[in-house]
């Protein structure tokens, strides 16, 4: 309640109210001094240096167990209770060291227990003429709040060594995404001052070529107030890029504003540098294999002919002596035709898996969207037989071989309706996923409401004529997704799959956006 509340005359009553002008003034005091949680007591120092009790609060028996007239009757109780390191520091010649002036204490008292409190001591001088001086003390119990501490200080020691050892670059940023505070593991990186990190001038660690993305990425998570997720290269104390993961989130109040953000970045430096490793290990086994690629092109060429003469001479066979041959002759030459079928179109399968790198052309820049619109007008017959339903969003431009591109997106989307249960009707999304965490790579996504895949056959699939099903139960050679594989693996690319049976399959195509300068002949 305001002053404005009262009237005159009230307030100056109170100004002028006296505890002491009660007539029961001492039983008041009695009452705070013994009940009150704090414990009330006079000291008096005594003329050789030392001091004793001459008043203490009962409710000092609450608080160490002992009772009042321990400390009052016995001048060296309290100090033999001190821990001994406080001992050391608040004695001196076995006597307490009491400098005449207020003073705030801070120590650790044995209670009847054996065991330590700690107790902040407030004491203020009071001195009148004619008397001698001695103080008014307060003991407070502080023990819970200094365990508190102990345990927030242990934790922050041990967050902080977790950090360090991680490698974790932690950051944070007020609502509008500008440094305000610093950041200790930042600058311990890169090596600038915090004078240097301020607001935004934290980007100029940051790799020249990565510096726009990275701002265009974080004003637009700002201003959304969504994950910042990214990466890019930081330059350290020594001049050295590494790559960084970089995570952040917003930290928001109760009413829904932002408070500001925090964040994380990894290292993966090493990560980058092995994916590079592998990319090299691919393109040397590629350079092994190409006799080898030359061999099944030219071998499956020329079995070509054999082929053809096989089903054309078994068709002039059935066509023109069916009357002849009985039943048992009839069935031999319809297995061998379709014998002579199957074998045909394996060597087929072989021609284009091996063309995949004997049949090449430069890599240019196509449109995937425009890519998808071909094949499925191509498959337009299939799509209308099956009732499938194809949804595709607008695909970037990447560096690739155009032919291949297509032949990838045909394998994969006639295999996604292809592989369907009797029910529902085949429908297929395919559409671009993390868009913003490479931006050097993009990855397309198939995905299929069909009969799934079990991860365990994850690498079986992508080898050349294995097959999961029968040729009964789905028609085909096993090269499809072989060939996939081997066009991916041209262009320094990735496929993997996530699938469960009967819920469907989603193929990742992971491409770079553009293609080395040695490549792209």
């Amino acid at each position: 309640m305001k002053n404005k509340d009262f009237s005159k005359l009230e307030i100056d009553a109170m100004d002028e109210f006296d505890l002491f002008s009660l007539p029961n003034a001492r039983e008041i005091l009695q009452t705070i001094f013994n009940n009150f949680s704090a414990v009330f007591y006079l000291l008096q120092p005594t003329g050789n240096g030392d001091s004793r009790f001459i008043y203490m609060g009962k409710n000092i028996e609450k608080l160490t167990g002992f009772p009042a007239q321990e400390f009052v009757l016995k001048s060296d109780f309290w100090l033999k209770h001190l821990h001994p390191e406080d001992r050391a520091v608040l004695s001196k010649d076995g006597r307490r060291h009491l400098p005449l002036k207020d003073q705030k204490l801070v120590y650790r008292f044995q209670t009847a227990t054996g065991e330590y409190c700690w107790l902040r001591d407030e004491l203020y001088l009071l001195k009148q003429n004619g008397v001698e001086p001695y103080f008014v003390g307060l003991l407070i119990d502080i023990t819970e709040e200094k365990s508190l501490k102990t345990i927030a200080d242990k934790e922050s020691v041990r967050l902080q060594a977790i950090i360090e050892s991680s490698g974790q670059i932690i950051w944070e940023t007020d609502a509008s995404g500008k440094v305000v505070e610093d950041l200790p593991f930042w600058r311990a990186f890169t090596g600038q001052a915090y004078e240097q990190i301020k607001g935004t001038g934290w980007i100029k660690a940051v790799h020249p070529e990565d510096r726009a993305r990275v701002q265009q990425a974080w004003n637009e998570a700002v201003q959304e107030k969504t994950k910042y997720e990214t990466e890019y290269r930081i330059k350290d104390k020594n001049g050295n890029y590494h790559w960084f993961k970089v995570h952040g989130i917003p930290v928001f109040k109760q009413k829904g504003e932002i408070n500001g953000w925090i964040g994380a970045c990894f290292d993966i430096t090493e990560q980058i540098q092995r994916e590079e490793l592998l990319e090299n290990y691919a393109a040397r086994l590629e350079q092994s294999n190409r006799d080898l690629q030359e061999f099944a092109y030219i071998a499956s060429h020329d079995l070509q002919e054999p082929a053809r003469k096989i089903l054309a001479f078994g068709d002039r066979l059935q066509s023109k002596y069916k009357d002849v041959l009985d039943e048992r002759a009839l069935d031999y030459l319809e297995r061998m035709m379709r014998a002579s079928q199957r074998m045909q179109n394996l060597i087929n399968s072989l021609l284009a898996f091996s063309r995949v790198e004997t049949q090449i052309k430069p890599f240019v820049l196509i449109d995937l969207t425009e890519t998808i619109k071909e094949v499925i007008e191509d498959l337009e017959l299939m799509i209308e037989r099956t009732q499938a339903k194809i949804s595709f969003e607008q695909l970037p431009a990447v560096e690739a071989d155009k032919n291949q591109m297509y032949q990838l997106f045909e394998n994969l989307i006639k295999n996604a309706i292809k592989f369907q249960k009797a029910e529902p009707t085949p429908v297929i999304k395919i559409y671009q996923t993390d868009k913003s965490v490479r931006p050097e790579k993009v990855t397309i996504v198939v995905e299929d409401n069909g009969i799934g895949i079990d991860q365990q056959y994850e690498d079986r699939i992508f080898k050349p004529f294995q097959r999961l099903h029968t040729r009964e139960e789905y028609e085909g050679s096993g090269m499809g997704l072989a060939i996939c594989r081997r066009i991916i693996e041209r262009h320094r690319g990735r496929i993997y799959f996530k699938s469960q049976p009967e819920k469907g399959t989603k193929f990742f195509v992971e491409l770079p956006v553009k293609q080395k300068k040695q490549d792209k002949q």
